[in-house]
């Protein structure tokens, strides 16, 4: 491996120093760049197998972890250019635990690590890892302001308890430390490493002498005596002592548990907690209250051993807490509360904060307080050992310094408040959300239906279930329930594996018919169609009486993964623990130095799209792309990926997001890059994925892998047979010889038989012999010999077997088996010593048949070993949940300005890194109108939470170095594109990079790339209609109908063939539009293929032609919601080469908007009109 000091790896880390080295791997000190942050970098060269092998373990083990005394995991990687592995860890600027140890420190100290080494290994086993080579080399000690901290490293052989363990990997330990089944290579578990942890603690509380002696005996006695004499000098330690004995008894069965450890350990400390002597001066008032109390008869002695004697009682264990601010009357003084815990008895005292005077606590007087504010002083104060000194009456006081117990108190209330203040912040920041998540479930309570039966009867051959009603119900509620139908469940009893019977209720069809009343006034009896739900089982299951209930499990499901992966990330309960902090306070975060990336697989990236993704492959918590519309975000994604799997092979990838298409987009791309296999499923309904994206569904990506697998081993054993010609041979005349044996007793078994029978036919020509012409001899002789000859026929085909199969020949007079015998031992001669290796062979190729067999046929126990393999992993935000046990080095989330941050956070719960992708100036979250109007209402929730996703609330606050906007626009004409980039991205988005030629659209009728058809000119006719809650305009129709007439006739003439998108704000206006122009008619449209869509359901897509259909025309001027500047910058930004809206322009530009938010379509009709090179009005009339 070469040297690789004053190199850079991983494009971000300067290699400064070589830290250490041992075994096959070199450790070096590395400065990230443009930063002064420190890392340990540990490589290890491609050529030890063994040892990646174990730094692969280590790395998916650290993945696992998040806790402060476990050695932090940043990442790892592949470096090509010096042929290495490497993982990034924290540098830890500290000595190993045996040399802390022997510098002198306390006990208290060495137990205090202790705890948390305990601590470390706790959290390991509840991740299910056993660490297996605990040892005083793999601890080390960090120093802190606060306290000494310890740190475990080395996880590089340790056994994830769900995973089979390798022989290889099983003979790593250390002999001196590892429990006994250990050493025998036998199974290891959780006790295993308590036996290490104890002889490591052991190791640590003896002298330097004594560890040498036992390095050179291998007695654990020599410990136990050592720790035994160790800690006699700082008391009784027995108990300890005589656990941690027991901790390495051979039997494992017999060892404690960490808790156990742990519960001594600090037990152990309570003890040697060392106290501070404190000066408490009783003032007079303080001790009149006592005398009054207690009738002292002002007996200062007195007095003095009572307040003694309630120190003692409670331990001498105080808690002081700064008192609050109302009662710190005097800067120069610190103002405390005293809490004694287990009297509930509270004092108010003060100490002076000049230095000179900072020597006694003043008691002022007692205080009574309410139960919450007692719990405070107990859980904030600061808890101390005193050893009190109490001084009563006047004369002169002694004095002992307090400027240290000062600075803790006040480093304490400064804590508190930090934390408060931060846990106020987060909750602030989570608590509407969880509103939102709250009013969703009531509204889907509130939505359910419930109604009893009293009756039912089954209608088989209608396969209808008719349902008589306990109480029958309304017209407008039947009208409710069946327009559209509402899914249904109803009761059963169902029988369960244990034998009894549960009623539960169970999906059933929809209700699609109703029995009306005699007055025809309500509804009696519910008719419920079952042809989709037909299970025998299931109908007879069907109560006689019971309910029906709407069916609401689907959206029920949906809220409480919203609910769950909120909850995860506010609490810190995901895999990135840190995201919490980030969104409550995203100004805060950590800035992100881009990483240096030598070669990008796209040569075609732009500045900015090649600094997007060296961001984003830097962050350590979060990133933000915005992409405006057409700056290629997929291929900056897709860069991302290609690059993540570079640099760290083993990464494991989800690409998510509120849109199925993008998720299908991203992956489809991912395909077709060359030169680079990456193992990719889709998760999700197969009639959401887009075809393309199909051949990522987990089934038949599994036959798929599978059939890649049979391939690549069938042609790996290809080139070993002809690697091993020679050997082959061999293996091959051996089977051959094997086979011939088990013809050979096919042969005999049949020759028996051929004797029995002609021994039969000789007997019974014994008791015929005086009347052969019998009946019953003549049927006996015609079936024996016809038996005969059918086995001679079975014989002379197995020997015609033998002659073309195997090419034998023998001598006639030779006996077949003595043949095969001969054969065998010239064979072996000729193997020699290599006979092992033939046998070895034999099964290698019994093994090789057997797995291609396997790979035939579709493996339900492959499909985990598959899934592990996997590199990236495509589903929605929601549709990911179903990956329950799954998490991810990497999350990247695509149009992520239109998911609600609750929807965010599904697949955010779930990734270390995050990389968000989209663009708020585009649409927001789609909220539904019930759930605005009543967390409005109702919860005195903020507009803002509503309309803003998660994407716009961090890009808004997060530091330039932590977000990234895509400057080069690549999909619209010039012309289009810098109306879009001016109107609403302050001309930051360029277009120089397109060829104005390669966008033109060459329609000659239009000779500009943007046209407002202004309907202005057709006075009443032209004006909206509204359709239940939506509008529709058929005049507009009408025209945009004149308008593909047009371009149709065009097109024809010059032999274009054009892809038009016809959209518009209101769904009913696109039923009116499919009406007029019928898109699908291609006698009529022969030169256009044309969709017909929603603004909102065209976001992400694009066509050489938009026709954007404004529909809103009233006197009122109302634009309602198509006033959205997000909306309307969907709308324009969809055209390649033509743009044309449709509609009043002179309302548009006086319209009114809801709010009093601005009127987009101001600027719009005002650069039409100043950018006559480009754009032009024109008037309806010319196109009817």
């Amino acid at each position: 491996m070469s040297n690789v000091i004053g190199e850079f790896i991983g494009g971000k880390y300067d290699i400064q120093a070589k830290l250490g080295q041992g075994g096959s791997g070199v450790v070096y000190l590395a400065k990230k760049l443009g930063t002064n942050e420190r890392y340990a970098i540990k490589t290890i060269s491609t050529e030890e197998e063994n040892a990646i092998k174990l730094l692969e373990r280590e790395t998916e083990t650290l993945k696992r972890f998040n806790h402060p005394n476990i050695v932090k995991f940043i990442e790892q990687g592949y470096e090509n250019r010096h042929k290495l592995v490497y993982l990034v860890l924290e540098y830890l600027d500290g000595q190993d635990i045996k040399t802390y140890f022997d510098s002198g420190i306390d006990l208290r100290t060495k137990l205090n690590l202790f705890s948390q080494i305990i601590d470390a290994i706790s959290h390991a086993h509840s991740k299910n890892i056993i660490h297996r080579d605990i040892k005083p080399d793999n601890i080390k000690i960090v120093k802190t302001d606060e306290q000494p901290q310890a740190k475990v490293l080395d996880f590089g052989i340790a056994i994830i308890t769900t995973t089979i363990l390798t022989n290889t990997i099983r003979s790593y330990h250390t002999p001196l430390f590892s429990a006994p089944e250990q050493i025998n290579l036998e199974k290891v578990s959780r006790d295993s490493d308590v036996y290490s942890l104890g002889m490591t603690f052991l190791y640590l509380l003896s002298t330097p002498e004594a560890r040498i002696t036992f390095q050179d005996e291998r007695d654990k006695t020599i410990l136990y005596q050592s720790t035994y004499t160790t800690l006699s000098a700082c008391g009784n330690f027995n108990t300890l002592i005589e656990n941690l004995k027991t901790a390495t008894d051979k039997n494992r069965d017999n060892r404690p548990k960490l808790d156990e450890i742990r519960k001594i350990i600090a037990n152990v400390q309570e003890e040697i907690k060392q106290s501070i002597t404190i000066v408490f001066n009783i003032t007079r008032k303080v001790e009149q209250e006592i005398n009054d109390k207690y009738n002292f008869q002002n007996n200062l002695l007195e007095i003095k051993k009572h307040i003694e004697s309630l120190f003692h009682e409670n331990s001498n264990i105080l808690h002081l807490k700064k008192s609050p601010d109302k009662h710190q009357h005097d800067e120069n003084r610190l103002t405390i509360d005293i809490g004694l815990e287990s009297l509930s008895k509270f004092y108010r005292g003060f100490i002076n904060l000049d230095n000179h005077n900072s020597t006694q606590i003043t008691v002022l007087h007692e205080i009574f307080l309410p139960p919450n504010i007692q719990e405070q002083i107990f859980e904030n104060g600061l808890p101390i050992k005193a050893n009190p000194i109490i001084e009563v009456g006047s004369g002169l006081k002694r004095k002992v310094d307090l400027s240290e117990l000062i600075k803790q108190v006040l480093q304490k209330d400064q804590q508190v408040k930090n934390q408060i203040k931060n846990n106020k912040d987060l909750a602030a920041t989570f608590e509407q959300w969880q509103s939102l998540i709250d009013i969703e479930k009531q509204i889907i309570s509130d939505k359910k239906s419930v109604f009893e039966y009293r009756e039912k009867y089954y209608d088989k051959q209608r396969q209808i279930l008719i349902l008589s009603l306990v109480k029958p119900i309304s017209i407008e509620e039947f009208d409710k329930i069946t327009s559209p139908p509402v899914p249904f469940t109803i009761s059963i009893r169902k029988s369960l594996r244990s034998g009894r019977q549960k009623e539960m209720q169970w999906e059933i069809g929809d209700i699609i018919d109703g029995d009306k009343s005699s007055n025809g006034e309500v509804v009696e009896k519910l008719h419920i169609s079952i042809s989709d739900f037909l299970n025998p089982e299931i109908i007879e299951s069907i109560l006689d009486k019971g309910k029906i209930e709407t069916n609401k499990r689907q959206q029920e499901s949906e809220i409480e993964k919203r609910h769950k992966a909120l909850r995860e990330i506010r609490y810190g309960d995901c895999e990135n623990a840190a995201l919490s902090r980030v969104i409550a306070e995203p100004s805060n975060v950590k800035p992100i130095e881009a990483s240096l990336i030598h070669k990008f697989f796209n040569q075609k990236l732009d500045e900015s799209q090649q600094k997007a993704v060296c961001k984003a492959l830097a962050t350590e918590d979060i990133f933000l792309i915005q992409g405006p519309p057409g700056t290629g975000k997929t291929s900056v994604i897709t860069e991302i990926i290609l690059q993540i799997l570079n640099q760290y092979p083993n990464d494991k990838i989800l690409i998510s997001s509120q849109s199925n298409v993008a998720v299908d987009n991203v992956l489809t791309r991912i395909s077709r890059v060359e030169d680079k296999e990456i193992k990719c499923i889709r998760i999700g309904r197969e009639e959401k994925i887009e075809e393309d994206a199909r051949q990522f569904e987990v089934e038949k990506a599994i036959i798929k892998w599978q059939d890649s697998l049979r391939y690549k081993s069938l042609i790996y054993w290809k080139q070993y047979q002809e690697q091993n010609e020679l050997l082959l041979s061999g293996v091959k005349k051996i089977a051959q010889l094997e086979d011939i044996k088990t013809k050979n007793k096919e042969l005999q078994i049949l020759a028996n038989k051929l004797t029995q029978i002609i021994s039969r036919f000789n007997s019974e020509l014994i008791i015929y012999k005086d009347n052969l012409a019998s009946i019953d001899f003549s049927d006996t002789a015609i079936e024996l010999i016809s038996e005969k000859l059918e086995l001679e026929q079975k014989i002379l085909k197995l020997l015609e077997i033998y002659t073309t199969k195997f090419g034998i020949e023998y001598p006639d007079n030779k006996n077949l088996s003595d043949w095969i015998n001969e054969e065998y031992k010239v064979l072996q001669g000729i193997l020699g010593d290599n006979q092992e290796n033939y046998e070895k062979l034999i099964k290698l190729q019994r093994l090789n048949e057997e797995w291609n067999e396997k790979l035939i046929r579709k493996q339900k126990s492959l499909e985990s070993i598959f899934i592990d393999e996997i590199n990236v992993v495509g589903a929605t935000c929601l549709g990911v949940a179903r990956f329950k046990d799954r998490n991810f080095d990497w999350v990247i989330v695509d149009e992520a300005g239109r998911s609600t941050a609750p929807e965010t956070f599904v697949p955010m719960s779930k990734g270390k890194r995050i990389i968000l992708v989209g663009d708020h100036k585009q649409l927001p979250p789609i909220i539904d109108q019930e759930l605005q109007e009543r967390a409005l209402s109702e919860k005195d929730i903020q507009k803002i939470i509503l309309e803003r996703s998660l994407f716009e609330y961090l890009y808004e606050q997060l530091p330039k170095t932590n977000k990234i906007t895509l400057n080069n626009q690549y999909r619209m004409h010039p012309h289009i594109g810098n109306l879009v980039s001016i109107l609403f991205y302050d001309n930051q988005v360029a277009s120089n990079l397109v060829n104005p030629e390669e966008k033109q659209h060459y329609v000659t009728i239009f000779d500009k790339n943007i046209y407002w058809i202004s309907t202005s000119d057709a006075g009443e006719k032209s004006q909206e209609r509204e359709n239940g809650k939506s509008r529709i305009n058929h005049y507009e129709a009408r025209v945009i109908k004149g308008i593909l007439a047009k371009i149709q006739e065009n097109c024809e003439s010059n032999q274009l063939q054009k892809e038009v998108g016809v959209i518009s704000a209101y769904r009913s206006q696109i039923s009116i539009l499919e009406s007029a122009i019928a898109p699908n008619d291609k006698q009529l449209w022969k030169n256009l293929h044309i969709i017909i869509r929603t603004v909102d359901a065209f976001q992400g897509g694009e066509c050489d032609i938009i026709i954007y259909d404004l529909v809103r025309n009233n006197k009122h001027n109302k634009l309602g919601f198509t006033s959205d500047d997000r909306r309307l910058n969907v709308a324009l930004s969809r055209a390649k080469q033509l743009l044309i809206i449709v509609g009043n322009d002179n309302m548009a530009y006086q319209g009114r908007t809801p709010n009093n938010i601005s009127n987009p379509f101001k600027p719009l009709i005002e650069y039409i009109d100043s950018s006559s090179s480009s754009c032009s009005r024109l008037k309806s009339n010319d196109f009817i």
